[in-house]
């Protein structure tokens, strides 16, 4: 037997056990008397000769990856989840995508993270869709007050509370409205100690989770909240406003500046959401596809969750405004 012949059988009889044995380096390593680092290179040399060859079987539509691909590479994104629903409607969308994100939430937090979340009725759903058994060591604290009396289930309070309890962690209130008449008011507010250590928590963010608005003139999420009236949309809406994230306004550049409304918030600042490590954006149906460009060409999201059909209008108006 030559040397060549003898070198294919090593590479050979280690992919075997490796790959089809299902035995791991320490223990081919005992049994052939090679040193670990070898088995190492000996497996990338059987994959390189073409010994092992690594076949993905995706049982998703290629359409659904290929969005996935396109987004990332487009916005800079750690990871886009683009959901395949067969039905158009608002509420079926939302489940869908509040199931994805509890899964995502399941994988990602670890001990000691801090959580931010805002609200909206896709941010309400996801608690249901959490599979946990066990108590973590995180804290969820919602990034904004409370929006009235109107469905408290909506209100990041809420949320933040729900997501707590699924997930055996803490939560903490923000005892505040989302939004004040003046900023003389806000800053009254704010001026409390306990109010001050709250906010500091903004700058400390490990994760936040997101919805993205529409503040469109017949928006059903943000007239649902009984903090806006149609004339209020539409004044919004004449100013340039294509999305909120955290109610916080944005143009769509991304800017926003420009929208006095912002001043009045009672919550994290868009500079901040910028700062956080892993910003989440949980949205989807194709009229909220201009709000998620615009929160993604302002460089607020590091993960995008949305549906196959906003996903390819996202990538088909950036493409038409930006020639690409």
């Amino acid at each position: 037997m030559d040397n060549k012949t003898k070198d294919i059988r090593l590479l050979v009889r280690c992919a075997q056990m490796y790959y089809e044995e299902g035995l791991n380096q320490a223990t081919i390593s005992e049994k052939l008397g090679i040193s670990k680092s070898s088995i190492s290179r000996i497996l990338n040399a059987a994959k390189e000769n073409g010994i092992v060859q690594i076949n993905v079987h995706n049982p998703l539509p290629s359409t659904v990856i290929a969005f996935e691909k396109e987004l990332e590479r487009t916005f800079g994104l750690k990871e886009a989840i683009v959901v395949e629903v067969a039905s158009e409607d608002p509420k079926e969308i939302k489940m869908a995508l509040a199931k994805e994100a509890a899964n995502y939430l399941e994988r990602v937090i670890k001990d000691g993270d801090l959580i931010g979340v805002t609200w909206g009725t896709t941010l309400r759903e996801i608690a249901q869709f959490v599979e946990n058994t066990k108590k973590n060591d995180v804290m969820f604290i919602p990034m904004l007050g409370g929006l009235g009396q109107s469905q408290i289930d909506i209100h990041a309070n809420h949320i933040a509370l729900d997501l707590a309890r699924k997930f055996r962690a803490e939560s903490k209130m923000l005892h505040a409205p989302f939004i004040v008449d003046d900023i003389q008011r806000k800053k009254m507010l704010i001026e409390d100690r306990t109010m001050q250590d709250f906010f500091e928590m903004f700058d400390h963010l490990d994760i936040s989770v997101t919805g993205i608005g529409s503040p469109s003139i017949n928006s059903p999420t943000m007239l649902a909240s009984g903090c806006y009236t149609t004339d209020d949309l539409r004044k919004l809406y004449d100013a340039g406003a294509t999305a909120d994230i955290s109610s916080l306004i944005i143009d769509e550049n991304g800017k926003g500046d420009q929208f006095e409304i912002n001043q009045r918030i009672i919550g994290i600042t868009l500079e901040q959401i910028k700062r956080i490590p892993l910003t989440i954006g949980v949205s989807g149906h194709e009229d909220k596809a201009e709000a998620i460009l615009a929160t993604l060409i302002g460089g607020y999201l590091e993960v995008l969750i949305t549906d196959a059909r906003t996903a390819e209008k996202v990538i088909s108006v950036y493409n038409e405004k930006y020639g690409k």
